[in-house]
């Protein structure tokens, strides 16, 4: 049985721009400038087992995306927040966007 040696393929570039940088959910924690109710859910949901060996009542975040009022329902490593617009529930998410899309934060809806 012949072994033939593998081509490296090269990789096709489909765009030299560089993406804006992206803002990670972990920079508004410590903003001072950031809205109170924003920093006070990240750092809930940024904590260990994502906030749940906290006391209750767990904090809620709310915010406007694109015209209509979603609530944020969790906080990833990757820096971005999950957000549903079934503005009765606390967990599961329809949608992932980084904070800096979102505007209007509050804890109630």
């Amino acid at each position: 049985m012949k072994h033939r040696a593998r081509r490296k393929r090269k990789s096709k570039i489909v765009s030299t721009a560089v993406p804006e940088p992206a803002d990670h959910c972990d920079d508004y924690i410590d903003d001072l400038k950031a809205p109170m109710a924003l920093r006070t859910f990240l750092a809930f949901a940024r904590s260990p087992a994502h906030g749940y060996l906290q006391p209750l009542p767990h904090p809620q975040l709310f915010a406007t995306f694109e015209g209509r009022r979603v609530r944020v329902t969790m906080a990833s490593r990757f820096g971005d927040v999950g957000i549903t617009d079934r503005l009765d529930v606390a967990t599961g998410y329809d949608t992932r966007v980084r904070v800096s899309q979102l505007v209007d934060f509050s804890e109630q809806a």
